[in-house]
């Protein structure tokens, strides 16, 4: 029977998921990494013995042989996934990777708008990622779309039309949003030939399945890797959130899928001893990064995103935390519990946090 291992971020993001993600990883004989919502445009970035490594498309326990799972609620992202996997084949061993056949798609109309929407914004744009994230949702839910495996299945001009029907429909929406640099590459039939030859490349490394019922028993570990924090959950009311579950709710229904049960389940919610925040959304506790402790540095293992700015700082309360935690945690009852914090080395606050967690993890270093 396989044991279930969550890793949620509890707050906005760059918690230090990827590092507790491969932290199990590489406790395991053998591993599943879920990849269990949202898109490429997570970044978990670790430091190991072999190198840092930055995942998007893949999970965290990659490097330590994990095999990786794209559930139905990640959305996959073909020409990142090219890129991705080439870089990481020069250096580790990939496993076997499933991929979910009810998976979203992202093309490149879907990011070149998204792009171009948030450059016309000017200084009030959403700080979103630039991969298209939000488009690809509005476009399946609006019904322009059709499963990875059906467009794989269709002949070579009919793959063009389809595309070239996804342009339409972002033409439609706003014919006038796509930046000048852009229009040439928006327009172009070679594009589009590009963008085919990434979803076959993708297409013959991955396996499809339809349920996550397919890996019941097959791993000893099964790791679900959360993209984003807690803070950034599904919000229609607020723009500055992600499309996507943050929580435990899409790890919920792969529990049920694979029949792990509770008891065989554990939490492991992370953060580091301050808050981060990507973007332009609202910060309530932001301050400058020298504010918060003389130890905190430049972030070691956050990449500068031109699309969202500069990395933010902020004072994190605890008890604001132990109150979103509980809160989640009453979807999933009876489970095993574990705070992981990250960062320690550049921040002392373990005793605070045991005055309100029982089992804490703590890293000082994002060396696993």
């Amino acid at each position: 029977m396989s044991k279930a291992k969550i890793v949620v971020g509890c707050n906005y993001g760059d918690e230090g998921k990827g590092t507790v993600a491969a932290y199990h990883a590489g406790l395991s004989t053998s591993a599943l990494n879920v990849l269990t919502n949202g898109g490429a445009q997570r970044g978990h970035s670790i430091r190991t013995l072999m190198g840092d490594f930055t995942f998007h498309h893949f999970g965290s326990g990659t490097c330590f042989g994990a095999d990786n799972y794209f559930s139905k609620t990640f959305i996959l992202n073909p020409m990142l996934f090219v890129k991705e996997y080439e870089d990481l084949a020069k250096r580790i061993k990939i496993g076997p990777i499933f991929r979910n056949f009810d998976c979203r798609w992202t093309t490149p109309f879907d990011q070149m708008f998204n792009f171009s929407i948030e450059k016309a914004r000017g200084d009030k744009n959403h700080g979103s990622c630039g991969m298209g994230i939000w488009e690809t949702v509005r476009r399946h839910n609006n019904g322009v779309c059709m499963t990875f495996d059906n467009f794989m299945a269709i002949p070579h001009d009919l793959k063009v039309s389809f595309l070239k029907r996804i342009r339409t429909y972002f033409n439609s929406c706003n014919p006038y949003i796509i930046q000048d640099d852009l229009k040439d590459a928006w327009n172009s039939d070679t594009l589009i030939e590009h963008f085919i030859n990434d979803c076959s490349f993708m297409y013959q490394h991955t396996q499809c399945v339809l349920d996550a019922i397919d890996f019941k028993d097959q791993y000893d570990d099964v790791i679900m890797e959360n993209g984003q924090g807690l803070l950034l959950n599904d919000d229609p009311n607020n723009v500055h959130t992600t499309p996507s579950n943050t929580g435990l709710d899409d790890s919920i229904s792969i529990l049920n899928e694979m029949g792990i049960k509770a008891s065989d389940t554990e939490i492991d919610f992370v953060t580091r001893p301050y808050m981060t925040r990507h973007g332009r959304g609202p910060f309530d506790t932001e301050i400058s990064r020298s504010m918060l402790s003389n130890s905190v540095g430049i972030d070691r293992t956050n990449h500068y995103n031109e699309m969202q700015g500069d990395f933010r700082y902020g004072t994190l309360d605890i008890v604001d935390l132990k109150h979103r935690l509980d809160n989640e945690c009453l979807k999933l009852p009876g489970v095993r519990v574990i705070l992981n914090i990250t960062h320690c080395d550049e921040m002392d606050r373990v005793a605070d946090f045991m005055n309100y967690f029982n089992n804490i993890h703590t890293f000082d270093s994002p060396l696993v």
